[in-house]
């Protein structure tokens, strides 16, 4: 990102470099997003659709409304992006059976098939990250870890539970 003339200059050296990596940070999020975005397309879905199928477990169903604010998604706008999902015949509503009145949302085959069928592409493409050695992505994973990022959360827990299924 090119910062304008007109803008004032950080104050202190810190800050310049606090800023430099700022944008660096910015520059390969928006890679990492086209990264994702790339291989939800490769899928026929959109961002937003994956975000949804990859919350949801199968097997179970979640309320719209709990859906929605993990989000961060407006509710008209959640539903709209639900609505496509149904016609692709990747999730289908239900009554929620503690509440009636609550709409919960449950991954169909076909959207188990569409989830399972973007992670594998997105976990086997390193990606904007490909250029980095396994010792540069561990000190990048320390600094993350260091900013209260933690980078393989996700990953350890979801192969404690495959090795458990096993």
């Amino acid at each position: 990102m090119q910062i304008p003339d007109d803008l004032p200059a950080p104050s202190t050296e810190h800050l310049r470099l606090v800023l430099a990596v700022d944008l660096g940070l910015l520059a390969i999020a928006e890679r990492i997003r086209q990264h994702w975005t790339s291989h939800a397309a490769s899928v026929g879905l959109s961002t937003a659709q994956v975000k949804v199928l990859l919350l949801m477990e199968p097997g179970g169903a979640v309320p719209m409304r709990s859906l929605a604010a993990r989000l961060d998604y407006d509710a008209s706008n959640f539903s709209t992006l639900v609505d496509r999902l149904e016609r692709r015949g990747a999730v289908e509503r239900r009554a929620d059976p503690a509440d009636r009145r609550v709409r919960a949302l449950a991954l169909t085959r076909e959207g188990e098939r569409l989830r399972e069928g973007f992670w594998r592409g997105l976990i086997e493409d390193p990606g904007p990250l490909a250029p980095l050695e396994p010792g540069d992505l561990r000190a990048l994973a320390g600094l993350l870890a260091a900013l209260g990022v933690s980078p393989d959360a996700g990953v350890t827990a979801k192969r404690q539970r495959h090795s458990a299924d096993a």
